[in-house]
């Protein structure tokens, strides 16, 4: 979304050929102007789903396309999750790069918290568990080379991804049962496995049941072991 943003700014006035500076078009000539703002954007966005973005995205595109071609600035960027649940022992994901504008058989030397390889267009990610209950990241950064229309340059790409170890708080009477990660923060729209059964997670974490979940069954949030339900009769 802030790629299409930022390459709409660039590219539109352009093509509008001067209409911009005509007094009808005035509106429309400071909307832009705030488009070129990042940090507009960047605001706008935090306050959007992920949903909402895809809509405008969607939508700026078309009616872009209805008065001018649509054109992208060269831009490459990491396929990555934005957090990754990470049990007792280390993961490794497979990571790739996204590129809009860029001729074929680009190539990047990758950095963090990779596994080492030659140049390429993919890489392993290594994330250890978390240690401690701080909020931890792994950041990756890519060095691409690459050419656009045949001209070589370099683009660097970044991204972080959120590790989370799983932690489920089970109230006294077991009906209650808050899943978040190490930090705390709430595991929000989580699968939470209670033994056989399987409940998303709900505002702040929460499941409740209609009847206390029973001792001894084993918690996995996320697919990952979060220890076991305890106690005696509540």
């Amino acid at each position: 979304m802030e790629h299409l943003v930022r390459s709409l700014s660039k590219f539109l006035p352009s093509q509008l050929d001067g209409l911009l500076e005509n007094a009808r078009f005035k509106d429309g000539a400071t909307a832009l102007q705030r488009l070129a703002d990042p940090g507009h954007v960047k605001n706008a966005l935090e306050r959007m789903s992920p949903e909402e973005a895809g809509w405008l995205a969607d939508l700026l595109t078309e009616r872009w396309s209805q008065i001018a071609n649509v054109e992208l600035d060269p831009e490459v960027a990491i396929v990555a999750p934005e957090e990754l649940w990470i049990g007792a022992e280390p993961v490794r994901l497979m990571l790739s790069l996204a590129a809009v504008g860029l001729d074929e058989g680009f190539e990047a030397l990758w950095e963090g918290a990779v596994l080492p390889g030659p140049p390429s267009s993919k890489a392993t990610l290594l994330a250890k568990p978390p240690e401690g209950k701080a909020p931890e990241v792994a950041r990756v950064r890519a060095q691409v080379r690459a050419s656009v229309k045949g001209e070589r340059g370099v683009f660097i790409a970044q991204v972080q991804i959120a590790l989370r170890r799983p932690v489920v708080v089970v109230s006294d009477d077991r009906r209650r049962l808050l899943a978040q990660d190490q930090s705390g923060r709430p595991a929000v729209g989580c699968r939470l496995e209670i033994g056989s059964e399987v409940h998303l997670t709900g505002p702040g974490g929460l499941v409740e049941l209609e009847v206390p979940a029973p001792s001894g069954v084993s918690l996995k949030l996320e697919g990952i072991p979060a220890g076991r339900i305890s106690g005696g009769k509540p």
